[in-house]
């Protein structure tokens, strides 16, 4: 009996190691395998905080800034290739740069962009971390009216840029990089009026990282234009005065002065009064 019921199960071990339908469902696990590991690099938005979570943050090299923006002297980070984390963790290679924006998300609602071909041009980097942090900290301390500002968990610093070029954007507290069409957005902000095209302009270099025109811009600030337009309730000379010197009208403002000429804040009112007829 013994020698009949050993030879039931290697028959059956054999049916089961040459059944097709077993080799198909193998090639379907190894499939779904392959395809789950290759995630990771066709996705357009990159998740900062889950990474570093996953521990895949990690060989980083030591970043000199001769001219910190935020901290307004020379600084040492330790930092990742921005260019390399892109081509790892997003489908950046299969993207025509030219046509690319990258949007930078940060956990305070500021939302700067630029574009793709502009990053790539530079020597960019993910900062982890401070090296000239208290070894209690992983960054230094920085002090905005009297209030500590939270620059952690990551920082966008570059080599050989001039913190004057506006066009580089340095974003910190950042939690999240995405990847966009360069365009997406201009047929609901881009004015048909070409009298408000320089006031556009403005408002997309000065103001739209932390504003938002019809959904579309930052949540740092008040959004602008829904469901009433900034134009509607403040008084004109007001408001271009407050756009050249918030802190002359508002006590520890958060929006800073950006060095915006009168001109300048003539125009973007004019922008803005031209969308408070083109809301959602």
């Amino acid at each position: 009996m013994k020698k009949i019921a050993l030879s039931i199960t290697l028959s059956i071990f054999y049916i089961s190691c040459n059944n097709p339908k077993s080799t198909r469902t193998d090639s379907l696990q190894v499939a779904i395998l392959e395809k789950t590991e290759s995630t990771a690099s066709d996705t357009l938005d990159i998740d900062l905080i889950d990474l570093k979570a996953k521990d895949l943050l990690k060989n980083t090299q030591i970043v000199t800034v001769n001219e910190d923006p935020v901290y307004h002297k020379a600084k040492k980070f330790n930092a990742l290739s921005l260019k390399e984390i892109l081509e790892k963790f997003s489908s950046i290679k299969k993207l025509n740069a030219a046509d690319t924006k990258v949007v930078f998300e940060c956990e305070d609602g500021y939302k700067p962009e630029m574009p793709l071909e502009k990053l790539l041009s530079a020597k960019a980097f993910l900062a982890i971390s401070d090296v000239d942090a208290p070894k209690d900290r992983e960054w230094e301390q920085l002090l905005k009216n009297g209030q500590d500002v939270k620059m952690e968990p990551f920082y966008i610093v570059y080599e050989g840029v001039s913190p004057k070029d506006v066009d580089y954007k340095w974003p910190y507290n950042l939690v999240k990089i995405h990847l966009a069409p360069l365009h997406e957005n201009d047929a609901i902000l881009v004015p048909k009026d070409a009298t408000a095209m320089t006031g556009y302009n403005l408002f997309k270099k000065y103001c739209q990282t932390c504003h938002a025109i019809n959904k579309i811009g930052g949540k740092m600030g008040p959004e602008l234009n829904f469901p009433k337009n900034v134009t509607e309730y403040w008084k004109t000379d007001d408001l271009k005065a407050f756009i050249q010197n918030p802190a002359s009208y508002r006590n520890d403002v958060k929006m800073p002065k950006l060095g915006i000429k009168p001109a300048e804040a003539i125009e973007i009112v004019k922008y803005l009064e031209y969308m408070s007829k083109n809301k959602l």
